[in-house]
């Protein structure tokens, strides 16, 4: 009797102390996150571009800031309002459909707006149809696409799939600059829309999958009850209200860089390539920041990494304010890119982590939509700023008070529940595998 039950106890053992190792990230996989970068840093110049041709084009027909920063302000409205949408068909169609569509829409878009010569023009153009495209190329889609491919080093991922919009300053914003001071502002636009028709849309079509093979299989092993919550879920928890307006201050101190810097910088008495190097100077920084921070964040408190990014935000922009125009410009730029990417994958992955994969695309979605509520609002009172007081300095300090309410904020979000496991493929953490099992006399 005892010799029949000897041989069962340490395959006992073995099934509660050894659950499924996690899978290796394949090479596919970090292809995968290559592509997506590629496909935002392209598609993230519709959004640069406006910054970088705001001056010559109130100059040019007469409108002051106010009314084109408008246009800004309608475009992230339409962004709000379809970015929960182009989740739900994430969720629903896979993020590959959704994203072809998108670059077609956003790719064809700019040859018309690069033909605009009435306000009304802008406001429909830029204002709508460009940014149903921009809502269709958004963050939400990496999010979505890594939080299906990446069990493992997910921050990190999620960190190099969305640099692509520090790529897009990087590359975009000089290069733009410079074609505008060769050529004109028109011109600009119709070489990013070959870019996206010609680079980012077969790129998509080709080389962009929606799930690894094996997350048929590996689903079958996760429990419906862990699969993730849905969003009336989600959105009846104070943490995902305090991301939300983590995203809002994301999204409002990104608006001064993108929409008025270049014509600050000129104000100042900085030339246009000048200017364009500060951006440059905040990408490159960005880039390295994005990833470096994205480690930290599968290594210590994701909150907490959070919390210190927009901290830096705040810092970047007292910076502005201080710093005489001039290299030392350069500090701004480089505190400004350190924070600049950080707070979407870092967002992201803190939503995966508490709300699981089922639902993310539309969770997520939705918590974006907060962000294109910050940059629209937040770039219309810049211009509005501008008008009545003929300067930016209260722009800049209403940036620095946010940053540190949203550092605070961030840190706040672990007071409300811990995260959920990482269970976007149904593999148990460290912290959820039980203890070895004692054996028993």
């Amino acid at each position: 009797m005892s010799d029949s039950r000897q041989p069962t106890a340490p395959l006992i053992r073995t099934a509660v102390e050894m659950p499924a190792a996690e899978p290796r990230v394949s090479l596919h996989a970090w292809i995968i996150v290559a592509v997506t970068a590629i496909t935002m840093t392209i598609a993230s110049g519709a959004r640069f571009l406006f910054g970088v041709v705001l001056k010559p084009v109130s100059e040019e027909y007469g409108w002051d800031r106010a009314e084109l920063t408008g246009a800004v302000l309608l475009g992230m409205v339409v962004l709000s309002i379809c970015q929960p949408i182009v989740g739900s068909l994430v969720d629903r169609v896979g993020p590959r459909k959704v994203l072809v569509i998108g670059l077609g829409l956003l790719g064809l878009s700019l040859i018309p707006f690069s033909f605009a010569t009435s306000l009304w023009q802008v406001y429909l153009i830029y204002g709508v149809i460009t940014s149903i495209g921009l809502a269709a190329a958004s963050p939400v889609i990496s999010t979505s696409i890594v939080g299906r491919w990446f069990t493992r080093k997910r921050g990190l991922a999620m960190s190099i799939a969305t640099s692509g919009s520090a790529f897009g300053q990087l590359l975009i914003v000089p290069v733009a600059a410079w074609i505008m001071v060769m050529t004109t502002w028109q011109m600009t636009y119709r070489v990013l829309a070959v870019a996206v028709l010609l680079v980012a849309l077969p790129l998509t079509a080709l080389f962009l999958h929606d799930a690894p093979p094996s997350t048929s299989s590996a689903a079958a092993r996760v429990k419906p009850a862990e699969e993730g919550l849905a969003l009336r879920e989600a959105i009846a928890h104070p943490a995902f209200w305090l991301l939300g307006f983590g995203f809002v201050v994301c999204g409002w101190t990104m608006a001064f860089p993108n929409t008025h810097f270049l014509a600050y910088a000129d104000d100042m008495g900085m030339s246009v390539l000048h200017a364009a190097n500060t951006v440059s100077v905040t990408a490159i920084f960005s880039i390295a920041g994005t990833i470096l921070l994205g480690i930290a964040a599968d290594r210590f408190s994701r909150t907490g990494v959070l919390a210190l990014t927009y901290g830096l935000r705040g810092l970047a922009f007292l910076l502005l304010l201080l710093l005489p125009a001039g290299n030392l410009i350069y500090v701004y730029g480089a505190i400004l890119g350190i924070s600049w990417s950080a707070t979407t994958p870092l967002t992201a992955a803190i939503a995966a982590d508490r709300y699981g994969p089922k639902n993310l695309g539309l969770i997520f979605g939705s918590l974006f939509t907060f962000m294109n509520l910050g940059f629209g609002v937040g770039s219309f009172l810049d211009g509005i700023i501008y008008e009545h007081f003929g300067g930016y300095q209260g722009a800049l300090l209403i940036n620095v008070g946010l940053g540190v309410l949203a550092a605070v904020a961030a840190a706040a979000v672990p007071l409300f529940g811990r995260e959920r496991p990482r269970l976007s493929l149904g593999l148990p953490t460290a912290e959820e595998r039980p203890a070895p099992a004692r054996a028993t006399g």
